[in-house]
């Protein structure tokens, strides 16, 4: 099984029709997004309405979080998306061929203010691993793409779709189950790269 994974769009349409056209190219079975949909690009509340649309799984960044406090940078958003963005969930979990999967954003504890880059100290990373039940934990916002094997478990992030800190290329992830591999691709040239 194929599982698309992608994280912080951050109010770019384009690059959200670009990695989607990658996706259905690979053939995935699901998509998940873990989370961080407006703010910073121009399009907002296109985005909103394109992940409403097209039902994919999502759970919920800190800036999808912090409008619900009037902070937002680029464009003023539609009722309909500040219902959709205050009410998505802050985790998910799902499980597919006998596989647990757990997305969030940030980290399993909610805590922005927390990063999980993969050079963090080890033991950050085994807190993480121990934090939930699932065998897979897919995260977000760093920007940093990963995939990690701590106490048994995956500790994946797909990067940004919007644009990576620490690598030129804006990226998107492919999860394969259950064998619990993950691919990291760019969206602009759909070669996969290495993590």
């Amino acid at each position: 099984m194929k599982i698309g994974v992608f994280s912080d769009v951050h109010g770019h349409l384009d690059e959200l029709y670009q990695t989607l056209a990658l996706l259905d190219l690979f053939e995935v079975d699901q998509i998940v997004c873990a989370g961080d949909l407006i703010d910073k690009g121009l399009y907002s509340n296109e985005v909103v309405d394109l992940m409403r649309d097209m039902a994919i799984p999502c759970v919920q960044g800190n800036h999808d979080a912090k409008i619900q406090f009037g902070f937002m940078s680029s464009q003023i958003l539609k009722d309909n998306s500040f219902v959709y963005l205050t009410t998505l969930p802050t985790s998910l979990t799902f499980k597919w061929v006998g596989v647990s999967v757990y997305v969030c954003h940030a980290n399993p504890w909610e805590d922005t203010s927390i990063y999980v880059y993969p050079t963090r100290r080890p033991s950050l990373l085994h807190m993480v691993a121990r934090a939930v039940q699932e065998d897979v934990i897919i995260m977000g916002h760093t920007h940093h793409p990963m995939c990690l094997m701590i106490e048994g478990k995956v500790l994946i992030n797909p990067g940004s779709i919007y644009g990576n800190r620490d690598r030129p290329e804006r990226t998107c992830g492919v999860l394969l189950l259950p064998a619990c591999a993950f691919e990291i691709y760019d969206i602009d040239t759909g070669r996969r790269l290495s993590l």
